[in-house]
Formats: structure tokens, sequence, C-alpha cells
């Protein structure tokens, strides 16, 4: 919690195993994030170990997690150059939630990923 509120994060990247679903520590730093303010984007993790129902039944609860009332965020799940660069602009209004699918093993999604991370500004006005 100190590391959330005593560095005034930029933003929140948070990771779910698309093999592991959305599981109640997801939910907290969810919870958290919101409630302090913080844009967030996801990153769901070991896409190329995930079975397809699995990975369907995981997408399908984050969807409906962000799309709820509490979150209220228009899931984009990053695909192209296009979506990285709108999203990189767009997260800072609370209006999306950009979702990664990444894998270690294979790199799928990981340049994505590291070039949408570049793209961001700093929300810090000491840092601008």
């Amino acid at each position: 919690m100190f590391g959330l509120v005593g560095m005034v994060p930029d933003y929140s990247m948070i990771i779910v195993g698309s093999n592991m679903g959305i599981s109640r520590m997801t939910k907290e730093h969810l919870g958290i994030t919101l409630a302090l303010k913080i844009p967030f984007f996801i990153v769901l993790t070991k896409i190329d170990m995930c079975p397809e129902n699995i990975y369907k039944e995981t997408m399908d609860t984050l969807m409906n997690i962000l799309k709820s009332g509490n979150v209220n965020r228009k899931p984009i799940v990053v695909k192209t150059e296009e979506d990285i660069e709108v999203t990189a602009k767009g997260l800072g209004t609370d209006k999306i939630c950009p979702i990664f699918r990444v894998s270690s093993v294979t790199n799928e999604g990981v340049p994505e990923l590291t070039k949408f991370m570049s793209l961001l500004k700093s929300r810090n006005k000491t840092n601008k």
C-alpha cells in the first residue's frame, strides 16, 4: 500500500494469469487502483499455455468487471499499432482500459506492451 500511496505512481499495470483467472488479489489491486484514481491497464499473461476454455472464461470475467458500474471502463484488447497509440493517449481519461495478451515464452504481445509503455507520459507535474 505504501508503494502506491507514497511514491505517487503514474499508472498501474494489473497482471492477470490467463490460466488462473481473476483472483481475489486481482480484485483487491483493482479496487485500490480505482480508490486512488490511478489510470490502469491489464496484462494477461501465459496465453501460450492456457486452455482455450479457461482463457475465454478469464476474458469474459475480466470484461464483465471492467464494464461494471464500479469500474466503468471500455475494455480494448490491444492488437494493432493504431490500438497502441489510441490507448496510450486515452489512458488518462478514465474511460478505457487497454488489455495486453502476452507470452514470455513465445514473446507474443511483448513488443506491443513495451511500445505502449514507452508512449505513456508522466502524470506527475514535477516530472514533466
